[in-house]
C-alpha cells in the first residue's frame, strides 16, 4: 500500500525526492489557435470578395452602364466633329464627317457635289466646336439605338471676320453598326434661349 507522500514525490536511486514535472507552457497552443482563427477569417474574406467580384462581373446593370458611357463618348466626339469645318481643309473635314456617320446622314455627306463644296469654300467659313456637357437620353441596347443631347459652344468665323461664339443644344441619334460600333445617324438643334437674350 502506498501512502500519500509516495504519490506526491518520487524518490530516485540516490534517495532524493524529485518534484513532479511542470505542465508545458500554454503559449504555443494559444498562438496555434489564433493562427487557425486568422486563416479561417482570411479564407472567408477571400470567398466573399470572389463571390462579389463574380456577381459584379456578371451584373447586367454594369454592362448597361459601360454601354451608356461608350455611347456618350462616341456622341460627344461625333457632335464635335460635325460642328467643326475649315474651308481651307474642306476635304479632310468632310472625310471626318463621313467617318463619324452612318445611314442617311452618311449618304447625304457622300452626295455633296463639287458645286456644293465650292460654295463652302467661297463662304470662307471656319467653325470649331466644344461639347460642354452631354447626357444619354435614350438607350436601347437590344435594338442598338440611342439618343444623346449636348450643350455645345461653336466658334464661327466667316469670310475672314472675327470669330463669334454661339451656344447650341444638339440632339444626336446613334445606331450600333456591326463593323464600327456606334455611329451618328442623325443630328439637329434643340431650340433654347441663347445667353444674353
Amino acid at each position: 500500500m502506498t501512502s500519500a507522500a509516495d504519490t506526491e514525490t518520487e524518490v530516485d536511486d540516490t534517495g532524493t525526492a524529485e518534484a513532479p514535472p511542470e505542465p508545458p507552457p500554454r503559449l504555443p497552443t494559444i498562438a496555434l489557435g489564433a493562427a487557425v482563427a486568422l486563416l479561417v477569417a482570411a479564407a472567408s474574406v477571400a470567398v466573399w470578395f470572389g463571390v462579389s467580384w463574380f456577381n459584379a462581373a456578371n451584373d447586367d446593370g454594369l454592362e448597361y452602364s459601360r454601354t451608356r458611357d461608350e455611347v456618350d463618348r462616341v456622341a460627344r466626339a461625333a457632335i464635335q466633329t460635325m460642328n467643326t469645318l475649315d474651308y481651307r481643309k474642306l476635304d479632310q473635314g468632310l472625310a471626318d464627317w463621313s467617318d463619324a456617320t452612318t445611314g442617311a446622314l452618311h449618304a447625304e455627306i457622300s452626295k455633296l457635289s463639287e458645286e456644293n463644296k465650292q460654295q463652302l469654300r467661297d463662304a470662307k467659313s471656319v467653325t470649331s466646336a466644344q461639347v460642354r456637357s452631354s447626357a444619354v437620353r435614350e438607350l436601347d441596347e437590344r435594338s442598338g439605338k440611342a439618343v444623346v443631347i449636348a450643350a455645345v459652344k461653336i466658334t464661327v468665323s466667316t469670310g475672314g471676320g472675327e470669330p463669334v461664339d454661339k451656344y447650341q443644344r444638339i440632339e444626336a441619334s446613334l445606331v450600333r453598326t456591326e463593323e464600327a460600333g456606334w455611329k451618328l445617324d442623325g443630328i439637329g438643334k434643340v431650340p433654347y434661349a441663347q445667353p444674353g437674350q
